[in-house]
């Protein structure tokens, strides 16, 4: 809880008056001494405020310009000049060196003792400790009671809110799962989980290098354990060199999120039905509760949010699983079995294929290999239905014990994905293709080249492996046997779908 020299400044009683060094005015002092000596810095430990009368200090430009020089070295905040006692003003070549090293040289008039400096300094350091242990009492006060109502989310608001800066919650494996504020620089997130992992065990306090860094911010991470059962990290990134009250806030925050994690099961159990039945009205039709929406946001990360979808499985040991695995994974728990047989997981918007396969890891072999799992694409965290809309698709696509399907790798196959459209499909290539293939596979093929290649000659020969006249007179007896007009873009398009259909 230091002062400034500004505001030492400012106290008009004192009659201070600066000589040099204004741009100093801004550093932060933490302690007062009067010292004499020559060379006082091995007594030193940076961040004080030297008080003389100048008689200890050595002779000539040289002299003064080195005795300056070992104290900016040494940290020291600000150098008080005693005029009227052994000097009349402070020398010029001490003037000169303050601005040279940008120290800040404070003339101290006669009238005013040092010892008035000393304690106008200590007793607002004390008044202002005091004033930040009250504000931090009431801000845990405050989280304690947004961790009773709200979770690990309202406690990070309230430990962002009482230390000034970000507050961030990791997996095990330094993954940033929430945060407040949500629009974390992901620069500054990789930083405070490579923070995180390089201290598993133990707190660590570390410099912010991003390059958009503003000023000295600091990243404090700590491990959030019980005993010998880790549960994730809490990260903070603060403007400023961490205080006293942040390490009290960071400490109350992490004792909360540990309490939450280490809940009874069977009040996990209870928030996890809670939570299933907020997932299930979301996604039910004229579902609007703006709570049970808001209660399911929490399942996002910066990233937004992702849903799984799981289909073929016995539905109460998929929803089991993967609610054991999420757990362990220290993410909040929102999984429901949706309709018959369906279970929809929500994961954060970050999380890849690897880590949906881990969720249903806990399974027999067997029951694996009747599962077909498709993941969405991150959306916005009010947009959960949306989510699962797409991880419906994505699963539909998925092989049985083929692994989770991602979403983005449908283009070209969504089509076969949905029933109706596959059945229409189907039923085209049965009334027409299937007579062609029958009577006479080349034409099939060459029909199938033909559209392949967009109607392109050359690329439809060197497909089949045959004269450019050799196709056009197979894809003309094709399209007579067919009854066709291949001049038709929507008819070369069904034909080709259907084609790609029949010889799956």
């Amino acid at each position: 809880m230091a002062v400034t020299v500004r505001w030492l400044l400012a106290q008009r009683d004192l009659g201070l008056g600066l000589r040099a060094g204004a741009a100093a005015t801004d550093v932060p002092i933490t302690f007062v001494i009067t010292t004499e000596l020559s060379d006082p810095t091995p007594w030193l430990a940076g961040g004080e405020m030297l008080l003389t009368t100048g008689i200890g200090i050595p002779p000539g430009d040289e002299g003064c310009r080195e005795y300056v020089r070992r104290l900016t070295e040494r940290g020291v905040s600000a150098l008080g000049f005693g005029v009227g006692v052994s000097r009349e003003s402070a020398p010029s070549a001490l003037v000169a060196a303050a601005d040279e090293y940008g120290l800040a040289l404070v003339d101290v008039p006669l009238p005013t003792p040092f010892v008035a400096v000393a304690r106008t300094v200590i007793d607002e350091i004390a008044r202002r400790a005091n004033r930040s242990q009250v504000a931090a009492g009431r801000a845990q006060q405050r989280m304690t009671r947004a961790a009773v109502a709200g979770g690990p989310s309202a406690t990070l608001r309230e430990l962002a809110v009482g230390c000034g800066g970000t507050a961030l919650l990791l997996d095990r494996s330094g993954r940033v799962v929430q945060a407040h504020p949500v629009d974390v620089d992901p620069a500054v997130s990789r930083e405070v989980g490579e923070l995180a992992r390089a201290h598993r065990a133990a707190s660590a306090v570390g410099p912010v290098t991003a390059a958009d860094a503003v000023g000295r911010a600091t990243i404090v991470t700590q491990p959030i354990r019980v005993g010998d059962r880790e549960h994730g990290h809490l990260g903070v990134v603060l403007p400023h060199e961490p205080l006293a009250t942040d390490h009290v806030l960071i400490g109350h925050a992490n004792s909360l999120l540990a309490l939450d994690f280490e809940r009874p099961l069977r009040l996990l159990r209870a928030q996890w039905r809670i939570n299933a039945a907020a997932l299930r009205l979301v996604l039910s039709a004229g579902g609007d509760s703006d709570e049970a929406a808001r209660l399911v946001d929490e399942a996002a990360d910066p990233g937004g949010v992702r849903a799984l979808v799981v289909r073929g499985g016995e539905a109460v040991a998929v929803v089991a699983a993967v609610r054991a695995a999420l757990h362990d994974a220290g993410r909040p728990v929102f999984v429901a079995e949706a309709s018959h047989g369906v279970v929809v997981a929500l994961l954060g918007g970050a999380d890849g294929r690897t880590f949906a396969d881990g969720l249903v890891a806990g399974l027999a072999p067997g029951e694996r290999a009747r599962l077909q799992s498709g993941l969405g694409a991150p959306h916005a965290a009010g947009a959960v239905a949306d989510a699962v809309r797409a991880a419906e698709l994505a699963a539909r696509a998925a092989r049985p014990g083929g692994g989770t399907v991602d979403a983005s790798a449908l283009a070209g196959r969504t089509l076969f994905t949905d029933p109706g459209t596959r059945g229409a499909l189907t039923a085209l290539d049965r009334a027409l293709l299937e007579p062609l293939r029958a009577q006479d596979r080349d034409l099939a093929q060459a029909l199938r080249a033909y559209l392949e290649n967009h109607g392109q000659w050359e690329g439809t020969a060197a497909a089949l492996g045959v004269h450019r006249h050799t196709a056009r007179a197979r894809v003309a007896r094709a399209e007579e046997v067919l009854g066709v007009d291949l001049k038709s873009a929507r008819v070369r398009a069904e034909l080709l779908l259907a084609l790609l259909l029949g010889d799956e």
